[in-house]
């Protein structure tokens, strides 16, 4: 199978006309993954849909169009736009209802919804990528987005973050999206859990430098 995309967990492969295969590096067990897709989807959420679960991974429907960030590159999305799509895309994810048996209180997450995991559809923006997806709170997965806008700031997009590395983004250009993205209506507090945020990327993708010096820049430009 010819390779679609690439992350820094996943590759995505094509799977036929109107397809792909989600393939996990670690041949992970999708099957929480999987269920939460279904989820958002059952509710009107914009993403690809689920054919099937796979050992390791899943088939799914290929969106086509380019992502958030490639937009922005090309100059067709401003960092205002892409600033804008995140906090709505957010907004409308939070007003889901929590799958059952969640805890009172908490809504579905992404906690990696940056513009690398946007899809720009003909029918509007997708989001792809549920991995770290699970019930949560709102304050701590706008908080996920500003750290990673706030990372790419300070040190540029992840090298090794698979396709999305390879792209050379001006650091005003995000920028102006981070301050955007802060100032956007997503309905959360990006600074209110920045704690948790910060332990959840040192864990799992971030450099301890990288997450110390982003989450101080999130509480600066958040004045908390």
């Amino acid at each position: 199978m010819d390779v679609v995309a690439r992350g820094r967990e996943a590759v995505v492969l094509d799977a036929g006309p109107g397809l792909v295969l989600r393939r996990y590096l670690d041949g992970r067990d999708t099957t929480a993954e999987v269920a939460l897709h279904r989820h958002v989807g059952a509710h009107g959420y914009p993403v690809p849909q689920v054919l099937r679960q796979e050992p390791g991974g899943m088939l799914l429907e290929r969106v086509v169009g380019p992502t958030l960030l490639e937009a922005l590159l090309a100059g067709t999305t401003t960092a205002a736009q892409a600033a804008a799509v995140l906090a709505r895309l957010h907004h409308d994810l939070h007003l889901l209802p929590a799958p059952p048996g969640s805890l009172a209180g908490t809504c579905v997450v992404h906690l990696d919804l940056h513009p690398a995991n946007v899809l720009l559809s003909p029918s509007g923006p997708v989001v792809i990528d549920w991995a770290s997806g699970r019930p949560g709170h709102r304050d701590t997965d706008v908080g996920h987005t500003a750290v990673v806008l706030a990372a790419a700031v300070l040190f540029g997009v992840d090298g090794e973050a698979g396709d999305a590395g390879a792209h050379d983004v001006p650091a005003a250009l995000v920028r102006d999206m981070f301050e955007a993205f802060l100032a956007a209506d997503h309905g959360a507090d990006p600074a209110a859990r920045l704690d948790e945020v910060a332990e959840h990327r040192a864990r799992y993708s971030m450099p301890a430098r990288v997450v110390e010096a982003a989450t101080a820049l999130v509480r600066q430009a958040a004045g908390a």
